[in-house]
């Protein structure tokens, strides 16, 4: 009986952790399909406290706080997702040749990771959205320029550690090409960190993609953390519309970061 209320603890504890998450990533997929009112419509008095169906108020500007929510997560959901995968892909890339390869290439990308991770991300964020202007594909510019150089040691650091192990060592004696030991015999072995450090990307992404919107970048658009920044001066009138995109954003955060941790350690098994 003990057992199984331990399992059932354990059960229970899981959903605590893995509900939310699922919930927030839910609202940032399909809530701008599940908007009734066009979220940029003023319906009320500002800080119209909640009732008379607002079931969360209304914001600075007299919107209703639930619509914009639904309508303010998919960009910081897809954008990240997007920027990510490019920075991880050409990361490792750039890791795995520099690790194997050696020589002036190691050195190379040795100097350009060293320059890129002294660069502040706000500072090259800001530097590209003033000289731009706000779009999608500025915001994935910059998580990839400030991405790129810590996944390209990581990837470096794992394939000099693979290369040590005798079966590639054996497939160079075989024969094969660098193109084919790289593919075949480094990169399954070195997937595992590349995942977990995703889940970190994922979460400077999330956190990079909505400063944007908090330092009034795309005001135009729903935005959750354009509404923390536009309603913060009344969070005492209507809390709400600050707290809900907040509780949003750290949730769809650590949530990825939890979840690429998870998917990393279950790589091996």
């Amino acid at each position: 009986m003990t057992a199984r209320l331990r399992r059932v603890a354990r059960i229970l504890a899981r959903l605590a952790l893995v509900l939310p998450a699922v919930v927030v990533f839910a609202i940032a997929v399909v809530g701008p399909w599940l908007v009734s009112v066009d979220p940029d419509r003023i319906v009320a008095a500002p800080y119209s406290p909640v009732g008379d169906g607002l079931w969360f108020g209304a914001d600075f500007a007299g919107r209703d706080v639930w619509a914009r929510v639904l309508a303010g997560g998919r960009a910081l959901l897809f954008v990240p997702v997007l920027a990510v995968l490019i920075t991880t892909v050409l990361g490792t890339a750039l890791g795995m040749l520099a690790g194997y390869l050696g020589g002036l290439i190691d050195a190379v990308v040795s100097r350009f990771d060293g320059a890129a991770l002294a660069l502040p991300p706000i500072l090259v964020m800001l530097v590209l959205l003033h000289g731009w202007g706000y779009s999608s594909a500025v915001l994935v510019m910059v998580v990839v320029l400030t991405g790129v150089s810590f996944v390209s040691r990581i990837a470096r650091a794992a394939t000099v550690q693979v290369m040590r192990q005798g079966y590639v060592e054996q497939a160079v004696g075989l024969g094969e090409s660098v193109p084919s030991v790289l593919v075949r015999e480094i990169l399954p072995n070195i997937v595992r960190p590349i995942l977990a450090d995703a889940g970190t990307r994922l979460a400077v992404a999330v956190a990079l993609t909505s400063a944007a919107g908090f330092l009034g970048f795309g005001a135009d658009e729903a935005n959750w953390g354009a509404m923390i920044s536009e309603n913060i001066e009344g969070i005492t009138l209507t809390p709400w519309a600050v707290v809900l995109p907040a509780v949003c954003l750290g949730t769809l955060a650590v949530g990825a970061n939890l979840g690429m941790d998870r998917l990393a350690a279950r790589w091996d098994r």
